[in-house]
């Protein structure tokens, strides 16, 4: 029996859907990859499944309630930016590492956040 293949020709567009098209590429610019891919956010819906079991696929949970959901999912968002230290961002060029989440690197805070600290926050109700 012979090895069967097919041959598909695939393209891809380039859209702009947000932002201006001039920011997009200074920022590509300094980007790892140059070019714009999806590994980012496939990474980020990995980590939100792993974190809650109403989001993982074919999963036996139910979310109850969309509300509680959106609340749950803005805790581990918080979670991932101001408490959890990314390896990443954590290690400089002398490779030492000195803990580091997507806040502080932003600018948005100058330490990482406690659960307590986290929880004590006034919420912002939408």
């Amino acid at each position: 029996m012979g090895t069967l293949f097919i041959l598909m020709k695939i393209r891809a567009e380039c859209k702009v859907i947000y932002g201006g098209e001039q920011h997009i590429r200074e920022r590509l610019e300094t980007s790892p990859s140059r070019t714009i891919n999806t590994a980012y956010v496939e990474r980020s819906n990995l980590d939100w499944r792993l974190w809650d079991a109403h989001l993982t696929r074919k999963a036996p949970t139910v979310a109850r309630s969309m509300r509680w959901l959106k609340a749950k999912f803005a805790i581990c968002v918080a979670c991932y930016n101001l408490i959890r230290p990314h390896e990443s961002l954590s290690r400089g060029k002398d490779r030492i590492f000195r803990p580091k989440n997507p806040a502080m690197a932003a600018n948005v805070t100058d330490h990482r956040w406690s659960f307590s600290e986290l929880l004590a926050y006034p919420a912002i109700c939408q």
